[in-house]
């Protein structure tokens, strides 16, 4: 057996991954034109539907909309500062209130529970599929109160939630589908099912990690023209769409995208699509590869799926298969031989101290408005979200996109590197 190089031994690489974002000068000529041009919002090229001053050409936010839309198969998109926010518009839009509930996932970042409480509203968790870490649908119903609202679904990684399920319950209870859909532009299932477009409103990031990226931005999606004029007037100050400039029909504030932004993420848009051709021929790779030593292994993606995105690989670690190899030292041991891998979450979103610095139940709460029954201390969660504390524990090893992004032997390094630690796996007992 080769020495492992966390004890000394050579590393399987030393050369890095590539780095992301990846940019060209295309970008940067891009961005350059607009700031050249002295048009830096979308307003200073087209006049505003609300009445407002404006000019000959087309928005870069406007065109970045309309690309998207296209390209998601939805009739409306929607560019907003960034997906926290597009969380938020959404939540307002759904007409969520005081005291509601919004039934979400323990397993992702905290923008899907905290568009709720900004909407006063109750996150409300069940738990998350061992074989692919999105929302068990079958859990769905079991938590569902004459409060309700909403669902949440969150695509994660690249792996669709069963949204055939989960709009069945919600048509079933009379709620609605807010999606999230910020790791999977581009993603589709069968018969151009495109994320963003199987809910009733959907939402994307483009924060910095994201595989479409400008930094910060985000995109609200619908095929609802009621919701659409919703998200439009939330981002837009709260004018009404085809009303007076200085007229305000709803409590909105100002998220709009910029042109300097829009124009980076047209300019990405054209390189988007060649990407993820490259990470899918090398997840192909990988996960084939992987299979031959049988002990870590990919997620179990959606059969339906037609464009798949890897925003993330959560490869499935079993401590058992490794002979009882604690995970965290599996992590050190393969990132010592030059595979930049991660743990991923450390604890379920439940156990976030937020939830312990707000008095849900106090009688002057906001989140206590029109409630007969107390929330749930969040601490009980832990009991019913099993799969969601095992995987933060020790269930999953992280894979971020960059590292599909190269040759198919800079994939081969990444299975070799796994292969290494595994036969030596008695050696890092007790790191």
């Amino acid at each position: 057996m080769k020495k492992l190089a966390i004890h000394g031994g050579k590393p399987v690489r030393t050369k890095p991954y590539p780095a992301w974002p990846q940019v060209d000068e295309d970008d940067v000529q891009a961005v350059s034109e607009v700031v050249r041009s002295g048009k830096w919002w979308m307003y200073a090229y087209e006049k505003d539907p609300a009445g407002g001053v404006g000019g000959n050409g087309r928005s870069k936010v406007s065109i970045l909309e309309r690309e998207f839309a296209r390209i998601h198969n939805v009739k409306h998109a929607i560019a907003v500062s960034n997906g926290t926010v597009a969380l938020d518009i959404a939540c307002k839009a759904a007409g969520l209130k005081p005291g509601d509930e919004v039934i979400t996932t323990p397993y992702t970042f905290i923008a899907s529970s905290s568009c709720a409480l900004n909407a006063l509203s109750i996150p409300v968790y069940v738990d998350i599929k061992p074989e692919n870490l999105t929302r068990n649908p079958d859990l769905i119903e079991g938590a569902i109160t004459e409060r309700t609202k909403a669902i949440i679904p969150v695509h994660f990684g690249g792996v669709f939630c069963d949204m055939d399920k989960i709009k069945s319950i919600a048509r079933k209870h009379n709620l609605l589908v807010i999606e999230d859909s910020a790791h999977m532009p581009g993603a589709s299932l069968k018969v151009r099912r495109f994320a963003g477009s199987l809910g009733d409103i959907g939402i994307f990031s483009f924060q910095n990690s994201k595989i479409l990226t400008c930094g910060e931005g985000g995109m609200i999606t619908t095929n609802s023209d009621e919701m659409a004029d919703k998200c439009w007037s939330l981002r837009h100050m709260g004018r009404a769409r085809y009303g007076g400039w200085y007229e305000t029909v709803m409590v909105g504030t100002n998220n709009r995208l910029t042109e300097l932004q829009a124009s980076l993420l047209l300019s990405q848009l054209k390189k988007f699509f060649k990407q993820n051709e490259i990470r899918r021929h090398n997840a192909k790779i990988l996960f084939s590869e992987l299979s031959s030593i049988e002990v870590i292994t990919p997620p179990a993606y959606h059969p339906d799926t037609e464009n798949d995105i890897y925003y993330l690989v959560c490869l499935l670690y079993n401590r058992e298969k490794w002979d009882g190899a604690p995970r965290e030292n599996v992590i050190k041991a393969v990132q010592r031989e030059g595979i930049p891998v991660s743990a991923g979450y450390e604890y379920p979103l439940y156990k976030n101290p937020v939830f312990k610095n707000i008095d849900f139940n106090s009688p002057q709460s906001p989140y206590n408005i029109g409630r007969t029954k107390p929330v749930k201390p969040y601490d009980e969660y832990e009991n019913e979200c099993p799969v969601a504390e095992h995987v933060c524990k020790e269930g999953t090893i992280w894979l971020t996109n960059e590292l599909l992004l190269g040759n198919e032997e800079d994939t081969r390094d990444i299975v070799r590197a796994f292969e290494k630690v595994y036969e030596n796996r008695k050696e890092i007992m007790n790191l």
